[in-house]
């Protein structure tokens, strides 16, 4: 979890949160960077099978976000690139 924390600390925190963000109509939208678009259908399973039914507060989109963001990071790890990398590319 230290690494994950520092990773953010170098990043501003509002661009890791847009990863998962709400819509106007309280649906969840994700935007990944690019190299793990390719996986998006994997994490929106994911948090279908946490979250169903029960996107509606704050605190649950909280949640999300930082899972998704974990998600990343793991996905970044297994794939050998930096989570700073995806970023970049995405900018």
């Amino acid at each position: 979890m230290a690494i994950v924390k520092e990773r953010i600390s170098r990043f501003q925190r509002d661009d890791y949160l847009e990863i998962l963000s709400q819509s106007d109509n309280g649906s969840w939208e994700l935007r990944l960077p690019p190299p793990l678009q390719q996986h998006q259908p994997e994490l929106e399973q994911l948090l279908g099978k946490v979250f169903s039914g029960c996107h509606g507060s704050i605190e649950n989109l909280a949640l999300a976000q930082q899972m998704s963001l974990n998600w990343c990071v793991s996905k970044c790890r297994a794939a050998g690139v930096n989570l700073e990398d995806c970023w970049v590319e995405a900018s």
